[in-house]
């Protein structure tokens, strides 16, 4: 398997094989940002499909816990 790294430009996400330094090079000069992720799959597409997953549990997340303090917020105050 080979490891990936991922660039992203607005909402366009591009997988690039980490050893890939002049693509990378190319992908800084036309605007993108390097995301820091690296994800070892057997190609691109699989690559660009879990690091999407991934991005959508971080949301995920911190609206759960987001959610969990407003909620613990207003239940103190009803309690008391």
């Amino acid at each position: 398997m080979t490891d990936f790294v991922f660039f992203k430009k607005g909402k366009q996400i591009t997988a690039l094989e980490k050893s890939d330094a002049d693509g990378a090079a190319q992908l800084a000069n036309q605007g993108y940002e390097k995301q820091f992720e690296e994800i070892d799959a057997p190609d691109p597409e699989k690559a660009l499909l879990r690091f999407v997953d991934i991005r959508n549990e971080e949301v995920v997340t911190g609206h759960a816990f987001t959610t969990g303090a407003v909620f613990s917020a207003i239940c103190s105050v009803f309690l008391k």
